[in-house]
């Protein structure tokens, strides 16, 4: 940068200083400097301003000579002086910034935001605009950064401004937006072999890649070490900032000892290697975890906030609770400037709170754990991804088998506490519940809601096959009495439900008509009169005080190859609402195809099966047992499972055993029926109702998944819509603020046709005396109100326009190296025309303050109000600002959606093996 004395001995001239005779000093100074001879030029400097203390030429040769001899307090004093005199000069507040900067000056922002302010130096302000990005950097807050990088006008030549465009892909990687951080590096190509930061970026970039959205330096691909370890060693050798983290980080997830032997060699040249930060990131490549952490508590405790920076990482990605619980204590104690930054991010101080809650155990802790998990975002999100999905996954411990069901059978009433394998389902279908409600989802909340019922209710069991296969015969050789209507056609179309009741009878629901409630005796009569009458029966519902019913409800179905679709309907609409089903097949035409395909479709829903070849009385016992062996061999060649292996029986020499007849009895088989429905069924019930609610609340679980990931799909489209608007919103103001002047004549010229109208409007008090305009509030009142109302939609649609055109204009300088939300959003969706209230408010307000204080108004009608236009294209701009800055509410879907993706995949973690 050219010294301030050349530019201001330019401006200033030298006739106070030869008239004091000092023009001897001044010559000397500069010769000194030109020299390099700081020292000598500073005295020289010294001696003119004894004599003349507010010489701007004196002062700049002051702060010339300190700067060159490395004397910054000195610049700061020299320069503060020296904008006093020449506050309009964006290169003295440039280097007062800078040098404030090195010094620690608190007015060192400041002065970098007056420079930045001075649109007419393009080049300080430029500068200044970039050192300004980079506190914000340095400080955390890249969205503040950015908006520096809006106000920097695009370059004259079609070269891309490279400087900006490092910045955009910092400013990218700090809010995670990779595809911004691509687009920034593309400009940047490959970085020459001095530039240590755009290699640090390359390289975090490379990282941030490897394992989004953690971005944790395990995952980088062995093939891509070797680059992003030359990157990150160069911006080490060169001093950059965040380049010791990066290779330490590198270091540590390393178990290459090639790798690690050459960022030991470089550290040990650089006589870092006892420094915390490095010890622990090569005790951690070296296996020794537990001295990484006792080395960077070593360095905390000394107040290191690189250690502790260091132990953070290592605690986020290694997923150490230890490490966290380390950097709260020293947070509580007030080290490791403390005051200045905290230790643990909130991000981080909300997730070491939900393991301690999810550790207290029990099912407030875990429901406050997910909630605290669901505020935490950024570099914690995997963390508390792992904790939320094992808190969700310990509700659905691995169920028992059927065997060890029917060992412990009554243990849960033994005890209070849950069996082993019983899923905690307070806390399941309160989070079913809670999610379906917050997506809306009142057909799934229904359904949770059914599903708390049915735990409380008996097993149910679902007879089912194909018509005629005598299933209704079964159910009362099941239950002992001829309850299930038989021998009459109509009965199978619906479906019957058998439960228990204190006294025996039977409801009969009509489609579109009223409910029948009969005695066992009358329910065949009923059902054949309603259906010779046309109606149609949806259910039966029988019931008897038959005690096997307390315990195992039974769903007597249509047959599945009935003519009705509507019986087969029913028929599928069983496996809903049973828990196990009992296939009947035909022993003398047993697995047909129809059959091998229903048992296929019973089977992949997951309902347990248990095949039984009725009618077996029809049969030889060598056709018997050739049939057996046919249906198990259609079963294995299906892959359908059998509870047990088939078993052959009669249901109609069953049925007369049941009520009385030992010789049909002895010879029906039943007997193995009796025992298997007993040990199988209805011993293993509460294995068999725990396999069913969990299959169905899996269901649920998938279908509110698949429906939160849309919605937080939609409104990640709509934040990605928001800030790309926003963004669009700031680079029009910049454009705006920049280009003001140039806007203000041609917008003072598009603003003629409005002003004639305004003089047509005023033309009947253009012949009053003077005195009377002045002295009359009712004409000044008019006058004002006139000229607001005539000139301000005008001005503000001239204005919108242009910021408009700031859009398209930013799309054109995409191609060149703008990011891409001004870069390729703005060429599709440019700012609107017309302006927002907002705007069109505040170059009101500016207009009324013009009208407010001028003496006569009416004269502006004839004059030109360039300035006035520049003054209302500041106030369009600032509500365009205020408008990028209005946050959008956050959605919840995004935490909605990461907590019923972690219940559907406990529902499909790898379930323990069924026995057979």
């Amino acid at each position: 940068m050219a010294r301030l004395v050349e530019a201001l001995n330019r401006f200033f001239g030298r006739v106070e200083i030869i008239a004091l005779g000092l023009e001897n000093e001044r010559s000397a100074a500069e010769a000194a400097l030109a020299k390099d001879m700081p020292l000598e030029a500073r005295e020289h400097a010294r001696t003119i301003l004894s004599i003349l203390p507010d010489s701007a030429v004196g002062l700049a040769l002051w702060a010339d000579a300190a700067e060159e001899a490395w004397l910054d307090q000195e610049v700061v004093t020299a320069l503060s002086e020296l904008a006093k005199r020449v506050p309009w000069r964006a290169d003295v507040w440039l280097r007062l910034g800078r040098a404030g900067q090195r010094t620690g000056w608190d007015g060192a922002r400041n002065a970098l935001e007056r420079a930045a302010a001075a649109p007419e130096e393009r080049d300080a302000a430029r500068l200044a605009l970039l050192d300004l990005c980079d506190l914000d950097l340095a400080a955390g807050d890249p969205a503040r950064a950015q908006r520096w990088l809006d106000r920097i006008p695009a370059p004259l030549s079609s070269a891309p401004d490279r400087d900006v465009a490092l910045r955009r892909a910092e400013c990218a990687l700090a809010h995670g937006d990779l595809d911004g951080a691509r687009a920034a590096t593309e400009i940047l190509g490959q970085p020459a072999v001095a530039d240590g930061r755009a290699a640090l970026v390359l390289a975090r970039l490379a990282l941030a890649e490897a394992s989004a959205p953690a971005g944790s330096a395990a995952a980088l691909p062995p093939g891509d070490v070797a680059r992003v370890l030359d990157l990150g060693l160069r911006a080490l050798v060169l001093d950059v900032p965040g380049a010791a983290e990066l290779c330490a980080a590198l270091v540590a997830a390393s178990r290459d000892v090639l790798v690690v032997d050459r960022v030991r060699r470089v550290v040990r040249a650089a006589g870092a290697l006892d420094e915390p930060t490095w010890a622990a990131a090569f005790a951690f490549a070296e296996g020794r975890r537990d001295d990484a952490r006792q080395a960077l508590a070593r360095g905390l405790s000394a107040g290191d906030r690189t250690a502790a920076a260091a132990l953070l990482r290592m605690a986020v990605e290694t997923r150490d609770l230890g490490a966290l619980d380390a950097l709260a204590a020293r947070a509580s104690q007030g080290g490791a400037g403390a005051a200045s930054a905290p230790l643990l991010p909130p991000d981080l101080v909300r997730l070491r709170d939900a393991a301690a809650l999810s550790q207290a155990g029990g099912a407030d802790g875990a429901a406050r754990a997910l909630d605290a998990l669901d505020a935490v975002t950024g570099e914690g999100a995997a963390w508390a991804e792992d904790i939320r999905r094992s808190i969700v996954r310990a509700w659905l411990p691995p169920p028992e088998d059927t065997a060890a069901a029917r060992d412990g059978a009554g243990a849960r009433d033994a005890s209070s506490t849950p069996r082993a394998g019983v899923a905690a389902w307070g806390e399941v279908l309160r989070e079913l519940a809670r999610t379906a409600k917050l997506l809306d989802r009142l057909d799934l909340l229904a359904a949770t809601e059914a599903l708390a019922v049915e735990r409380e209710r008996p097993l149910r069991a679902a007879v089912v096959g194909e018509f005629n296969a005598g299933k209704s015969t079964f159910l009362n050789a099941l239950l002992g009495e001829d309850v299930a209507p038989t021998g009459v056609l109509p009965t199978t179309a619906t479906l019957h439900w058998v439960a228990w009741a204190p006294d025996p009878f039977a409801r009969i629901v009509v489609r579109g008509g009223q409910d029948r409630v009969v005695p066992h005796a009358a329910l065949k009569d009923t059902l054949r009169a309603l259906s010779a009458a046309g109606s149609k029966v949806s259910r039966v519902y029988i019931y008897a005080p038959i005690e096997r019913l307390k315990r195992v409800e039974i769903l007597d179905t249509p047959g599945f190859n009935a003519p009705d679709p509507d019986h087969i309907a029913e028929a599928r609409r069983a496996f809903d609402e049973a828990h196990v089903a009992v296939w009947l097949l035909d022993a003398p035409q047993a697995m047909k195809e129809s059959e091998r395909r229903v048992l296929a479709e019973i089977s992949a829903l997951g309902v347990p099966v248990q095949i039984l070849a009725n009618k077996a009385d029809r049969l030889k016992p060598d056709a018997l047992e050739t049939v057996l062996a046919h249906v198990r061999d259609s079963l294995a060649a299906s892959a359908i499972t059998s509870l047990t292996p088939p078993i052959a029986f009669s249901a109609r020499l069953s049925l007369k055993g049941r009520l009385g007849d030992e010789a049909a009895l002895a010879a029906s088989g039943w007997a193995e029926v009796e025992a298997l429905f007993a040990e199988q069924i209805v011993d293993a019930s509460d294995a068999l109702r725990e396999r069913a609610l969990r299959r169905k609340a899996g269901r649920i679980a998938a279908e509110l998944a698949e429906a939160a990931s849309a919605r937080a799909a939609e409104d990640r489209e709509a934040v990605r819509r928001a800030r790309a608007a926003a963004d669009r919103l700031r680079a029009s103001a910049a454009y705006l603020r920049r280009e003001r002047r140039n806007i203000a004549a041609v917008i003072d010229k598009a603003l003629e046709p409005a002003r004639r109208e305004l003089a047509a409007d005023l033309r009947p008090i253009a012949a009053l005396p003077d005195e009377r305009k002045r002295a009359d509030p009712g004409i000044r009142a008019y006058v004002q109100e006139r000229l607001v109302t005539r000139l301000s939609w005008p001005l503000s649609v001239e204005i919108a326009r242009a910021a408009a055109e700031a859009s398209v204009d930013a799309a054109a300088r995409g191609a060149r190296g703008v990011a891409e939300d001004t870069r390729g959003a703005a060429g599709s969706a440019a700012a609107p025309a017309e302006p927002s209230a907002r705007a069109a408010a505040q170059v009101r307000a500016v207009l009324m303050g013009m009208v407010a204080v001028h003496d006569a108004p009416d004269e502006l009608a004839a004059r030109s109000i360039a300035g006035v236009v520049e003054a209302a294209i500041d106030a369009f701009a600032m509500a365009l600002s205020a408008e990028a800055e209005v946050p959008a509410p956050a959605p919840a879907s995004a935490a909605v959606e990461q907590r019923a993706l972690a219940l559907r995949a406990a529902f499909e973690a790898p379930a323990a093996p069924e026995s057979a």
